[in-house]
């Protein structure tokens, strides 16, 4: 379960992939791309401990993890199918945090959160 500042984060690095991978695909311009890095790779250093429990998380499932997408951003794809298969992993990694970002934060008496059975993923 993920607090409310960790689904804001999560937020920031589904924003910014979408349109890091919409970058990737229309090839405008450099600067946007340097903006949403920076996002991405900013998040990364903010939250190392979240991108590792979203990376364990996402091996459990065998989900594309976000921290090896972070990780990966740094090496510029050099030709077409490097770019798709890039691209397709950002969207494999926003449809994981969409769902991570979706799940229930029900909230017992006691302050432990329930709901497992109610898991979207």
């Amino acid at each position: 379960m993920l607090s409310l500042a960790e689904r804001e984060k999560l937020g920031v690095l589904v924003n910014n992939l979408s349109i890091y991978a919409m970058q990737l695909l229309t090839h405008r311009g450099d600067e946007v791309t340097t903006r949403v890095t920076y996002n991405i790779l900013n998040v990364k250093k903010e939250e190392p401990e979240l991108l590792q429990r979203l990376h364990e998380l996402a091996g459990e499932q065998n989900d594309e993890s976000p921290l090896r997408i972070v990780e990966d951003l740094s090496r510029r794809p050099a030709d077409m199918v490097q770019i798709i298969w890039l691209v397709r992993r950002c969207l494999m990694t926003i449809a994981f945090l969409g769902h991570c970002i979706a799940q229930p934060a029900h909230i017992t008496s006691t302050g432990v959160r329930t709901a497992q059975s109610q898991r979207l993923h």
